[in-house]
């Protein structure tokens, strides 16, 4: 669950990284196709992009051989009730989901609701032909619209002056098929619903379909004046749903300026190459820097039969045909530590928490010995991890080519005060 939380963080902070760059470089252009390009695009980069695993090794002053085969981590608490502690954590990560799962729930239903709105609405009105161009005729309530190919105008606007414009601009949309922008944004909102630049989003996007349809109208040749006229003319009104385009977007003196504003040089198209830092900058969220010392955080895969040559006083695998198994299994080798380990009183006074990984030999008669710190958290953790270790019950050994040998492994152990 833990790794859903950081994916949705990750998409959250690449979508505002990317509403950034429309903000401050693009949303005063006149590109508006490669402007919903990019819209649309950083929507499905936001989630696309923090499935990209990125590592980086830094070297570092450990030696390899230092690096064996790595047991589960164990997790231990301050609290004398571990099991306490494990329902708590629990039951606050299901509150949290919940509240998520809940949160996008309503927003399910309230898309589900729009769309059987304007189904009815376009289901249960007449219909009407216009150059090819089918219309749903609505009543005085029901604002101008488009929805999946399919024109709604309100009764009061037929056979007025603007009654072609306002055909013109809602057959862009049609034609253009922005309603596919719209189902994105709108199943994004579901999603990442607490994030507030998703919300930007949608208000971007609705504002450059109509720049775009506004773009479209003009082309045909119809007076500037005339249209912004007819424009204010449908000012009132209530929106039918998010997933609609609609003639008299609230978004209206946006639009005048653009309108009257100068086309937009091509050498100010190059703008849009500012989403490249931008995906960049997104990627490094899902870099890995890692160092030699910190490879220990990663499973080694090792061949049967390859030796330890760390330890040099003695004939030691890092991996044999069988290897050695504590009594009960690794459920019991955790439950076994973290029943036996006592967070250092030192440690807690100090707020001291960490991962300290220790590394030991599994010899030819099961014995746990030399143990050893091979990363630290703090004096007072390490000591305790090394104690808790060094005196595990004798293990089944392991075997290699018949005989029982010495196998080496590290152990992770995590504490936490809680």
């Amino acid at each position: 669950m833990n790794d859903l939380y950081i994916y949705l963080l990750k998409s959250s902070a690449a979508l505002a990284l990317f509403y950034g760059v429309y903000h401050f470089f693009l949303q005063d252009e006149k590109f508006y196709k490669g402007i919903r390009f990019y819209l649309s695009s950083s929507l499905l980069m936001a989630f696309i992009l923090p499935l990209i695993k990125m590592n980086f090794e830094v070297a570092g002053s450990t030696n390899h051989s230092n690096i064996v085969l790595l047991l589960n981590a164990i997790n231990l608490s301050s609290k004398a009730n571990e099991s306490a502690s494990l329902l708590e954590n629990i039951s606050t990560t299901q509150l949290i989901t919940g509240f998520y799962a809940f949160i996008s729930f309503i927003l399910i239903l309230r898309s589900v609701v729009r769309i059987c709105k304007t189904q009815k609405i376009i289901k249960n009105n007449p219909k009407d032909e216009f150059e090819g161009q089918e219309l749903i005729k609505v009543n005085e309530d029901t604002p101008n619209f488009s929805f999946l190919g399919k024109i709604a105008i309100n009764n009061q606007n037929f056979n007025t002056e603007s009654f072609k414009n306002i055909i013109a601009h809602e057959k862009v949309h049609v034609e253009q098929k922005h309603w596919i922008d719209l189902l994105l944004v709108e199943l994004t909102s579901i999603i990442l619903w607490f994030n507030p630049f998703v919300w930007l989003f949608e208000r971007a996007i609705k504002q450059t379909h109509e720049l775009l349809a506004d773009e479209g109208v003009i082309a045909q040749g119809c007076d500037i004046g005339q249209y912004q006229a007819s424009i204010l003319n449908q000012i009132m009104g209530i929106e039918v749903m998010g997933l609609a385009n609609n003639f008299n977007c609230s978004i209206t003196k946006k639009r005048m300026i653009m309108m009257t504003k100068t086309n937009t040089s091509k050498n100010r198209m190059l703008r849009l190459l500012f989403i490249i830092p931008a995906i960049a900058i997104a990627l490094t969220l899902n870099l890995k820097c890692t160092s030699e010392n910190e490879a220990l955080n990663e499973k080694t895969i090792i061949k049967p039969g390859t030796q330890d040559n760390s330890i040099t006083d003695r004939k030691v695998f890092m991996a044999v045909e069988d290897m050695p198994q504590f009594p009960g299994g690794n459920e019991a080798l955790q439950k076994w530590i973290s029943e036996n380990v006592k967070y250092p009183a030192e440690a807690q006074k100090n707020n001291l928490e960490g991962r300290v990984y220790i590394g030991f030999v599994v010899n030819e008669n099961g014995v746990v010995d030399g143990t050893k710190i091979l990363k630290g958290a703090s004096p007072s953790l390490d000591a305790e991890a090394l104690r808790v270790v060094s005196a595990m019950p004798k293990w089944t050994p392991g075997m290699q080519d018949g005989k029982n040998v010495s196998v080496s492994f590290t152990i992770p152990i995590n504490f936490a005060l809680k």
